[in-house]
């Protein structure tokens, strides 16, 4: 048997699967018996608006095929969403039952077929209709409880395509938290934080595709840690997030480290990480942070203007432009070159 047959049977052991035809008015059972798990930090990615929801709704009451749901199970047999939140989402608020109150109770638009659909909601629209969309009925591919967490997070990766795309920090989040989620809190506290939200200043889109817990997942995964990049850098946060999850001497000694850090940079203002265009630089942000950190004791003991000497330096040198400059930054030895030029010119004392 050559490497390749042996990686591509691995890679198929990894993953235990089955798959069931259910109705809808099934599936809305098992939600609200708690045996369709669609937790606050999955559910807060319901995000269809009322079209989309229109013509998911009219697809079925016209008989018209859709795509298959994916389910993870858990230890205790229940089921997870990996894809379809937002068609299951969308009959569970139709029928007011989302457990977010707030997304319940929409009506219908016109249908690009059916334009008659405008105006009805749940009280309005005909019982015989009511169950003719729980009736409708759906492939349910379930990946069992003994698939390889890797794999679970790969099919959420390649199966998010449904009309509204998650960031990956979404699907780490999503993912991860079947394991523990003692990371994923920790990680939200700081990017949740006054100090950080003042610094960052993000949009309310960032917010919501939670663009801050992603910066914080940056400094944690290549504090002390980026040499050990040998992919991309966001295979690589994934690869410390899955590893974090599962062993909190991993992270926990960075916590003060990343809030001192951030205590030290958040004098200096926002402009400190901006770039020339008037952004954020992540490359400025993971150059300073890392940077800072590594030397937190001088720089604790330092004057502000001590550094802002340094920020500039950073800014000036021509290493570290190089290296940002790149259209390669999200490889790894890019920012390999990036975070050690930052320790140098941290470092330097003198």
């Amino acid at each position: 048997m050559n490497s390749l047959e042996e990686a591509i049977i691995e890679g198929r052991n990894s993953l235990s699967s089955d798959r069931v035809d259910m109705s809808f008015g099934e599936l809305i059972n098992m939600y609200t018996n708690g045996e369709l798990v669609i937790d606050p930090e999955f559910q807060r990615l319901f995000r269809w608006d009322i079209s989309q929801r229109t013509r998911f709704v009219e697809s079925l009451l016209l008989g018209i095929p859709i795509p298959s749901i994916f389910v993870a199970e858990d230890n205790d047999g229940r089921w997870e969403i990996v894809d379809g939140l937002q068609r299951i989402s969308t009959i569970l608020s139709f029928f007011c039952l989302l457990k977010d109150q707030k997304k319940n109770g929409w009506v219908l638009e016109k249908g690009s077929i059916v334009e008659e659909l405008e105006g009805f909601g749940l009280s309005d629209i005909p019982l015989k209709f009511q169950l003719n969309l729980k009736r409708s009925s759906c492939r349910v591919e379930v990946i069992k409880w003994d698939s390889d967490y890797d794999m679970r997070f790969e099919l959420f990766n390649r199966l998010n395509t449904g009309g509204t795309s998650l960031t990956e920090q979404e699907i780490r989040n999503c993912i991860f938290r079947g394991i523990s989620v003692d990371f994923t809190n920790t990680i939200k506290a700081l990017a949740s934080s006054v100090e950080f939200i003042d610094l960052i200043q993000p949009t309310p889109k960032q917010t919501e595709e939670l663009y801050l817990d992603e910066l914080v997942l940056r400094f944690f995964s290549l504090f002390e840690n980026h040499d050990d990049i040998s992919k991309n850098l966001s295979e690589h946060m994934t690869d410390y997030m899955r590893n974090a999850t599962k062993d909190k001497n991993l992270y926990q000694y960075k916590l003060e480290k990343f809030k001192q850090t951030l205590s030290l940079i958040k004098r200096l203002g926002r402009k400190s990480i901006l770039g020339k265009n008037g952004q954020l630089s992540t490359s400025l942000y993971d150059g300073i942070f890392n940077g800072v950190a590594a030397n937190l004791e001088y720089y604790k003991n330092s004057t502000e203007s001590v550094l802002q000497d340094k920020v500039s330096s950073l800014k000036e040198d021509e290493k570290f432009k190089k290296a940002s400059g790149s259209t390669s930054n999200s490889k790894g030895r890019t920012k390999k070159r990036i975070i050690r030029r930052a320790l140098e010119i941290f470092s330097d004392h003198e």
